[in-house]
């Protein structure tokens, strides 16, 4: 059995994208740690880490711009000023979402993103589960 040749033009192009999503899932995977860390010495943890990936040469960046991302995202984050400012647009994506439900569960839609009960996962893991229960009392006949 024969298999065909693979394009090399396109191998390397398979190549480049994938090590650019890497690059975007690392740099994004570097601002919500230091989103979601809270205090200063986890803070200097985190950017110790960051320093540690972009010298070993894991980070699919040039070391002196890994360096300075992480530097900037770390100053950013001891001044409190990480956030992006978009928390407001994506909340209201999340509700939009809702409208494409029934009439019946758009109530339901809107309390688990305003007051979820219950918030596993990351963005960065693959997405956030939002949890709401409601307890519907049995019906007497």
């Amino acid at each position: 059995m024969t298999f065909p040749q693979q394009n090399p033009a396109r191998t390397g192009l398979r190549k480049t994208a994938a090590a650019l999503g890497l690059a975007a899932a690392g740099l994004l995977a570097t601002n919500c740690a230091f989103a979601a860390a809270k205090s200063n010495s986890e803070l200097e943890a985190q950017y110790q880490r960051e320093k540690a990936v972009c010298t070993s040469g894991q980070s699919n960046q040039d070391k002196a711009t890994c360096l300075r991302e992480a530097g900037a995202a770390y100053q950013q984050a001891k001044q409190g000023k990480l956030n992006d400012g978009q928390q407001a647009q994506y909340s209201a994506n999340a509700l939009d979402r809702c409208k494409a439900l029934p009439a019946g569960d758009q109530a339901d839609c809107q309390r688990r993103i305003e007051n979820p009960s219950d918030v596993e996962g990351s963005a960065p893991s693959g997405g956030i589960l939002r949890k709401d229960v409601t307890i519907v009392p049995a019906t007497t006949q």
